[in-house]
């Protein structure tokens, strides 16, 4: 899943949600079984769901008359994170990882670890969780790494129901201040950005294997329009919500193509051609930006099951090992 700023259409860029400390009440563990993504593009051939088509019907009504009521509805749904069923493969990684807290703030950060060796961090996206690194666990493990992973606030195990791109990149700082080199990371989606943020900001990492990412946050905010047919006017309340927020001009240094133009850090590029919720031409923009990065377009895998597939679990362990 995508996600992990809060921009205004056309004049910001990228996913992110908003609450610095994010709330931790016992609803931040419901589960949503509608795998339905609000950041990100969706595929067209998809049957619409009837909540989002509730969700639509509100904006496009409403929205024109109460742009600031709706405004702050849209300004929460953007924080907001999603819980999916976590899959048979991600259940057993899990079971067989050592868990581990982190506590970063007073927010207790789940961490699973698996194998012995230098570290390969996976930061996961928007609406994912640690476990997704499943397919890559094993390789990596007989490749004499120490597989990682985290869940992001509000994501996975870890309290919450919402976020933003700096408490995703407060979680890796805590992480490297406690274990110490991470010798390569892999990421997905929105955990790409949070990654380039982080290391844009002082994380160093020797290695980087990203995978469906996006590369502006424009486009993230344009697909949650066009997800939940939010009209113009509440997404100018969303932009004014966002820079009383934050500082004026922070979301487009947030962009993952604007934090990877400096880094001297090898990095191959993973994407589909068919991803629907993330271009595969936000990568290439990503690979393009990104000095020394290596390119790789797949087909046929979309967004999410590009995690699961051998070809490319064993580009990534080879290029880590490289």
């Amino acid at each position: 899943s995508t996600r992990g700023v809060n921009c205004p259409r056309r004049r910001m860029s990228e996913d992110y949600p908003g609450n610095i400390l994010p709330q931790t009440t016992g609803k931040s563990f419901m589960v949503s079984r509608n795998k339905e993504q609000f950041h990100g593009g969706r595929n067209a051939q998809r049957v619409m769901p009837l909540s989002l088509r509730a969700i639509r019907l509100a904006f496009s009504t409403l929205g024109p008359v109460f742009p600031r009521l709706m405004g702050r509805r849209a300004f929460d749904l953007w924080f907001r994170t999603r819980r999916f069923p976590e899959s048979a493969a991600g259940k057993r990684f899990a079971r067989e990882a050592q868990r581990e807290t982190l506590m970063v703030e007073d927010l207790p950060v789940a961490v699973y670890t698996l194998g012995e060796g230098p570290i390969v961090l996976f930061v996961h996206g928007w609406s994912g969780r640690g476990s997704q690194v499943a397919a890559f666990s094993g390789p990596l493990v007989a490749a004499g790494y120490r597989v990682m992973a985290v869940d992001a606030p509000g994501h996975g195990d870890t309290p919450g129901d919402r976020t933003n791109i700096l408490e995703c990149t407060a979680v890796l700082q805590a992480f490297a201040h406690k274990y110490g080199n991470v010798h390569a990371a892999i990421t997905h989606s929105f955990g790409g950005m949070v990654l380039a943020y982080a290391m844009h900001n002082g994380m160093h990492i020797d290695r980087v294997v990203c995978i469906s990412a996006p590369a502006h946050v424009d486009y993230l905010l344009d697909s949650f329009a066009q997800t939940l047919a939010i009209p113009d006017t509440v997404i100018e309340d969303v932009h004014r919500r966002m820079d009383e927020r934050f500082d004026q001009g922070f979301w487009q240094t947030i962009s993952t193509v604007v934090n990877v133009r400096e880094l001297d850090v090898p990095a191959l590029v993973i994407h589909d051609g068919d991803d629907h919720n993330v271009p595969w031409q936000q990568g290439k923009i990503i690979a393009n930006a990104w000095p020394g990065a290596r390119f790789m377009k797949t087909t046929g895998l979309g967004h999410g099951r590009i995690l699961r597939d051998a070809g490319v679990v064993t580009a990534a362990v080879d290029f880590i090992g490289a």
